[in-house]
């Protein structure tokens, strides 16, 4: 579980840092949006963990967005001399 002040790195090398800790969100992808456009919102969707954060680094810097680590390639950056 990630908290507030954590940072976290995408596959791209971005840095971001989390800025609200876990909370539960229904992801939605485009075949979910046509479900629920066809009467059957019930069914769609994936409900998982999300993380607000905030991009350190890379073209988005200073914006926020809500992920969902190792969607997307994010994942927490280790400590320094952690060797987990």
């Amino acid at each position: 579980m990630m908290t507030p002040g954590d940072l976290i790195k995408n596959n791209m090398g971005v840095l971001a840092q989390v800025t609200r800790g876990g909370y539960t969100y229904r992801f939605m992808e485009a075949q979910d949006y046509e479900m629920e456009e066809h009467g059957m919102g019930e069914y769609a969707g994936v409900y998982g963990t999300a993380y607000d954060i905030t991009y350190l680094s890379g073209p988005d810097t200073g914006k926020g967005r809500r992920v969902q680590l190792g969607k997307g390639g994010w994942a927490p950056v280790p400590a320094e001399g952690d060797d987990s």
